[in-house]
């Protein structure tokens, strides 16, 4: 039997893109759990693979982060601007929010990648995937609270910032879900997004943030 040069390759390719997958798939997994704060040498443990290979197919977590979440944040941004076909617009405006943090109650490593693209935190980016995260949902989103402020359903003094706060804010009642068993976040959105209602209610206390101010505001927060 005749070998081509390429014949003793093959089995080392085929093993490469196995290796690959299990990278992705614990990765996955072990970011859905624990958040970016997990490292690329634990996942490879959680793979089953060694360290030295996990390496070879991935710079660090921050590519595999990348490498697993894109689809996750273009489906983002479809859904933000999908709500935009919804008729009623406090309907919309909650059915985003409220499906967006559903994702991120289930996936611990979306919510720190959505939070740093929010943050404009570098070291979370990889190959510019996720440097226009603010940028792609803050047009979209701004129209869904803008929307229903013209419709009456909404305070006035709302801001898209708000909503970003409140995709902040959320993050740590998911430890608190977790704890007790079932999910407590959605009574604790409820109580946040019903008090962005047009009501009765008298002027809030302070202006919302401006852009610069959330991000600044975001970076204190990341250090404690």
């Amino acid at each position: 039997m005749t070998h081509t040069a390429d014949s003793p390759t093959r089995p080392l390719r085929r093993d490469a893109a196995r290796n690959r997958s299990l990278l992705l798939d614990a990765g996955r997994e072990v970011f859905a759990a624990r958040g970016l704060e997990a490292t690329l040498d634990e996942i490879a443990h959680h793979a089953g693979v060694g360290v030295g290979t996990a390496y070879r197919h991935f710079a660090n977590k921050q590519e595999l982060a990348a490498a697993i979440f894109a689809d996750d944040f273009e489906q983002l941004v479809e859904s933000a601007n999908a709500a935009l076909e919804v008729e009623d617009p406090w309907e919309a405006l909650v059915g985003f929010v409220e499906s967006t943090i559903e994702k991120q109650a289930e996936d611990r490593g979306l919510h720190d990648l959505i939070m740093a693209g929010t943050m404009g935190d570098q070291s979370l980016h990889v190959d510019g995937k996720f440097e226009t995260v603010r940028e792609a949902l803050f047009e979209p989103v701004t129209a869904l609270v803008e929307r229903a402020k013209k419709n009456g359903c909404l305070r006035a003094d709302a801001s898209a910032t708000d909503i970003a706060a409140i995709l902040l804010m959320m993050g740590t009642t998911f430890a608190a879900s977790d704890a007790v068993g079932r999910p407590v976040w959605k009574r604790y959105l409820w109580l946040l997004l019903d008090g962005l209602r047009n009501s009765q209610c008298g002027k809030l206390p302070e202006a919302a943030f401006s852009v610069d101010e959330l991000d600044a505001a975001l970076a204190a927060m990341k250090k404690h």
